[in-house]
């Protein structure tokens, strides 16, 4: 019995003493996500001048936890075309920031609007080897105000500031997905707006 006692009594001094600091499961960090939508507009063959997309943008924590007062919004340029080998290929020609811009309130959108002549001053020195040797993507053969054709899409992609300092730009797959909250179109989840030259 003594010894049982003993036992006790040092469990619970052991239990009693733990630092919290040395407990190796972190506190997770509270999260936000995004929706983006794109509202209106289209990029068109041969108008690149009157070429222009209007887009949306909130970002949600539906724990009413964070505060987000920055958001950074990036655009990706990719272009089909066929390869040395007559196989269907795409080009990436990278990811540019577009615009940083002051964030709403939650779950509250922001709007604003993506011009062809925008995405062309991002990507007007992009080269790609297309299988014959690195080259200019807008050459000779893309003159101004058809500088995007119909194998041309774009990705808009987007990374939160939140008043802790913390940057939110990476999802689960379920939010690549679009599955969370998919049966709730106002707080739906999403990290990509894509869109096409028509």
């Amino acid at each position: 019995m003594k010894n049982i006692l003993s036992i006790i009594l040092v469990t619970s001094l052991l239990v009693s003493c733990k630092k919290e600091e040395l407990n190796p499961v972190a506190k997770p960090e509270p999260a936000v996500y995004g929706q983006g939508k794109l509202n209106s507009g289209t990029f068109k063959s041969g108008d690149d001048a009157g070429s222009v997309v209007n887009m949306q943008l909130k970002w949600i924590d539906v724990n009413k936890i964070l505060t987000i007062n920055k958001q950074e919004l990036f655009i990706t340029l990719r272009e089909a075309y066929i390869d040395k080998n007559g196989n269907p290929a795409t080009a990436n020609h990278g990811t540019k920031s577009f615009k940083v811009m002051d964030a709403k309130g939650n779950n509250e959108a922001s709007t604003f609007t993506v011009s062809a002549e925008e995405v062309y001053k991002l990507f007007a020195t992009a080269k790609f080897n297309y299988g014959t040797g690195s080259v200019d993507v807008f050459g000779a053969s893309r003159p101004a105000g058809k500088r995007f054709d119909k194998n041309n899409s774009f990705v808009l992609t987007w990374a939160f500031t939140g008043t802790n300092g913390l940057v939110y730009k990476w999802w689960s797959v379920s939010i690549a997905n679009v599955e969370l909250y998919s049966s709730q179109p106002e707080i739906q989840a999403n990290n990509n707006v894509t869109w096409s030259v028509k």
